[in-house]
């Protein structure tokens, strides 16, 4: 069995313990300071993520919340315009038939005043033509065969005035 030797055993423990002594105050608490600081560096980053996290859901609520805000503005906005639409549609539909009506009448009473004129012509030329006819029959009032020839010419003399007229 090989001996021990107690002086060099000594001398190694008290060398180990006064390293130790020497590390834990030169080495040992700058370490531990060291390790702490980046363990509070990294909860900090940490909490940061989270936070971030957080503050992305956030935002991500946020805009979706805006985005459908502005679609609804949009809907509602293309619904005006189509309501709008339809309104000038019915304003343009209407004005049409105003002006429909307008030009009906308008039509209606130049036919009526056509007409009247042409009744009144109508009237002066067979005014003129009967007193021709009187005037025709007074000159040669011989007898009722030449009456029944004067009156068949004024007859003839009136068809040709209207095929030609």
């Amino acid at each position: 069995m090989p001996q021990l030797d107690w002086q060099q055993i000594l001398s190694q423990a008290i060398s180990f313990l006064v390293l130790l002594a020497i590390l834990r105050r030169f080495a040992w608490k700058p370490l531990l300071t060291m390790l702490d600081a980046r363990r509070h560096q990294i909860e900090r980053d940490l909490q940061q993520a989270a936070q971030g996290k957080v503050e992305l859901a956030r935002l991500q609520e946020e805009y979706a919340q805006r985005l459908a805000k502005i679609e609804d503005e949009a809907r509602s906005k293309i619904q005006q315009a189509i309501l709008e639409g339809k309104k000038v549609a019915v304003e343009i539909q209407e004005q049409a038939r105003q002006l429909a009506y307008a030009s009906l009448e308008k039509s209606k009473q130049t036919i009526e005043l056509e007409l009247a004129k042409a009744k009144v012509t109508l009237r002066d030329q067979m005014a003129e033509m009967t007193v021709d006819a009187v005037e025709r029959v007074l000159r040669q009032k011989l007898d009722a065969k030449a009456d029944r020839q004067l009156i068949d010419s004024v007859l003839d003399d009136l068809e040709r005035e209207g095929a030609r007229g």
